[in-house]
């Protein structure tokens, strides 16, 4: 018997599938993993990849890696080094309010109150609920000369915690620099209670205390704040000052000598350890710490400015001019570098040149208020112009036009 195929159905028959649901749910799960570990990790997904590829790449540090950098960097005294590294780490936790927090206050500790506004700023935006956020933009704006609108920061940020000592201590600096001097003592105070530990709290209650006459107690204080914190560099600075107002001339020489050593090229110990040495009549010695000052930064200023009058003293005008032209360089808007500069070049009979500058000069601090002391000094360099027969009697062109806002600030 033969048994015959029908060749209208297929010879396997195909079994009927549903929609791939299970299939779909795994991939989903799996693409959303890949996704939050790319958000979340991307070095580790970077690295791997290169590693598959057989071309890893240098590790980059982690963010605690950074931090843990920025620490020790800070130790050691080294501010710029430390900055770089919180900067780091906050490049990858753009909204890490401890990297932020700690970030801003060593920018204050750096002089760079305005970037420690921007930073306050962040916080506040990121975390309106955090109060570190508020101790920083208190502490910014009193640097920066806006007490009177800090004090309300301050306060505002006691709604939040109001057993924060940093705000505290902020707030002090704030109420110092309306002089309202029992506030600022009180809020120090209770700094140094709520944060006993904390240099910073010692150092705003020293500052404020040397403000109100009670110097010995304000040594105390900052001697305080360099025991928590040895590597702390503005309460050096503030107690070395102190002690040399005092003619403890040594002891404040000791002081900046500690800050070198932690720093050899800070600019400002440099120029502190100058005027230091001027003072107990270590002439040559001052000259050469304020040519140190400028070696290490050309940028900073005052040490340019002292450099010039120390050579200016000296009647060694070739070199008072070059450190009077870097300073107004630098610093155009400085009055003193500028007629100084013109006095240089008077006396290197260069007429034109100290004319246009001393003119300059006149009609600039002619706006000014309390600038009849530089004034002073201008209007008789202008006369020893114009009666200077090398100088051919020149008389000093008039001011033709009113000086504008940006001149008169």
């Amino acid at each position: 018997m033969q048994v015959r195929r029908d060749y209208r159905e297929p010879f396997f028959r195909e079994r009927r599938r549903g929609f791939p649901w299970r299939a779909l749910l795994w991939m989903g799960a799996l693409l959303a993993g890949m996704a939050f570990l790319i958000d979340t990790q991307p070095q580790i997904v970077t690295n791997a990849a290169y590693a598959l590829l057989g071309n890893a790449p240098t590790p980059t540090p982690l963010p605690r890696e950074w931090i843990e950098r920025a620490v020790l960097a800070q130790r050691s005294g080294d501010y710029p080094a430390a900055l770089a590294a919180y900067e780091a780490a906050i490049a990858q936790r753009p909204n890490n309010v401890d990297f932020l927090y700690e970030y801003g206050q060593l920018l204050i500790d750096a002089q760079r109150a305005e970037d420690a506004l921007r930073v306050a700023n962040t916080i506040t935006n990121a975390a309106p609920g955090d109060v570190r956020g508020y101790a920083l933009k208190t502490r910014a704006m009193a640097w920066l000369g806006q007490s009177a609108a800090a004090i309300p920061v301050g306060l505002q940020g006691m709604n939040i915690d109001s057993r924060f000592g940093p705000l505290y201590e902020a707030l002090s600096r704030a109420y110092a620099g309306e002089a309202r001097w029992r506030e600022a003592i009180d809020s120090a105070r209770t700094a140094t209670e709520l944060s006993p530990t904390d240099a910073r709290a010692y150092w705003a209650l020293g500052m404020v205390l040397t403000q109100t006459g009670n110097y010995d107690m304000a040594i105390d204080e900052m001697r305080t704040a360099i025991q928590l914190n040895p590597t702390l560099l503005p309460p050096y600075f503030e107690l070395a000052f102190l002690l040399l107002s005092l003619d403890r001339n040594q002891e404040a020489i000791d002081l900046y000598d500690r800050i070198l050593g932690m720093q050899p090229r800070n600019a400002r110990a440099l120029l502190r350890q100058c005027e230091a040495y001027r003072k107990v009549g270590e002439f040559n010695r001052a000259v050469g710490l304020c040519q140190d000052a400028v070696d290490a930064d050309p940028t900073f200023t005052p040490a340019q400015y002292r450099l010039g009058m120390f050579r200016y003293s000296q009647r060694e005008f070739e070199a008072s001019r070059a450190a009077f032209d870097a300073c107004l360089t630098y610093a155009p808007d400085s009055l003193q570098c500028r007629y100084m500069l013109g006095l240089s070049h008077y006396y290197l009979r260069q007429c034109d040149q100290a004319r246009q500058l001393l003119t300059e000069s006149q009609r600039i601090a002619s706006a000014r208020t309390n600038a009849e002391s530089d004034l002073a000094i201008i209007n008789e360099g202008l006369a020893a112009l114009a009666s200077d027969p090398q100088c051919l009697g020149g008389v000093p062109p008039a001011p033709t036009a009113e000086p504008t806002a940006e001149d008169a600030a």
